[in-house]
């Protein structure tokens, strides 16, 4: 009995401290963003594996992790609890385990790696900017983020080798999965809370992503399956907000979730088979 006793709490002791769940600080607990972290990490590092994308892979999941406790600290900064002091100590391991991991990344390639990242800076510090006003579910505050984030697959190509023009392709077909798919959550989300959300703003988003894979498809910037992962993500859209169908907004996450590394594993096939 007081074996198991001394194991219950070693086990209470992992899941809290000082009255606070740890897992509350150190995660996320947007399940989408973990989505829209790996699927430009594993485009790029599938299609241009290289020690410094590792380490630039690394470097973003530390910089992503470090993102909520940072918001935590920031949203808690005119008062101190045991909650705040646990946000500052995985900020800043994950914002060490960031900077060291990129320091890494720099050393082993050149530096045109580095580009996408500084022209994504400024969506990145929007998120930002709503996050530490108390302001993360705003829509622009998504999309912006989206499109920071995506900047990693053509950023892991560079270090890789690729062309700029090449790289940025894939970043053009990163942002045409992202943004649409955050227009549809939005909404199904909305209905989901007994709100209206119409169906144009889904549509007209899908569309938009469809007619932009067409566009590099035709100047040979990206593999013709591209437009077929992206038919398939409208074809999901459109049965998601046309047919009422009951789910969860955590079903909802990771279906998002396998639909992403459906549409990551054909556009690798594509450009693996010239497809």
């Amino acid at each position: 009995m007081a074996v198991n006793e001394r194991t219950l709490q070693s086990n209470q002791t992992t899941h809290a401290r000082h009255g606070v769940r740890i897992k509350t600080i150190a995660l996320p607990a947007e399940h989408g963003g973990w989505g829209l972290l790996f699927e430009p990490v594993v485009l790029g590092l599938l299609l241009a594996p290289s020690i410094a994308g590792l380490y630039l892979a690394f470097s973003a999941v530390g910089f992503f992790l470090a993102r909520h406790p940072l918001t935590l600290l920031i949203l808690s900064r005119k008062r101190s609890s045991p909650r705040t002091a646990l946000a500052k100590s995985f900020a800043a391991l994950y914002i060490f385990t960031g900077v060291s991991s990129f320091i890494v990344a720099i050393s082993f390639t050149q530096h045109s790696f580095v580009l996408p990242l500084l022209i994504a800076a400024p969506f990145a510090i929007v998120q930002l900017a709503y996050d530490w006003s108390g302001r993360r579910r705003v829509l622009l505050s998504e999309l912006a983020g989206a499109i920071a984030i995506s900047s990693l697959a053509p950023a892991i190509a560079l270090s890789g080798g690729w062309s700029s023009a090449a790289a940025f392709a894939l970043w053009t077909i990163m942002i045409a999965r992202a943004v649409p798919s955050i227009v549809y959550v939005r909404t199904c989300l909305k209905r989901l809370h007994g709100r209206a959300a119409p169906n144009y703003s889904v549509v007209i988003a899908h569309t938009l992503a469809l007619l932009l894979a067409v566009c590099l498809v035709v100047m040979r910037a990206a593999p013709r399956l591209t437009i077929l992962a992206l038919i398939l993500l409208s074809i999901r859209a459109v049965i998601g907000v046309l047919v009422s169908m009951r789910v969860t907004a955590k079903q909802l996450g990771f279906s998002e979730i396998g639909f992403g590394a459906a549409t990551v594993i054909v556009v690798v096939v594509g450009y693996a088979f010239s497809l």
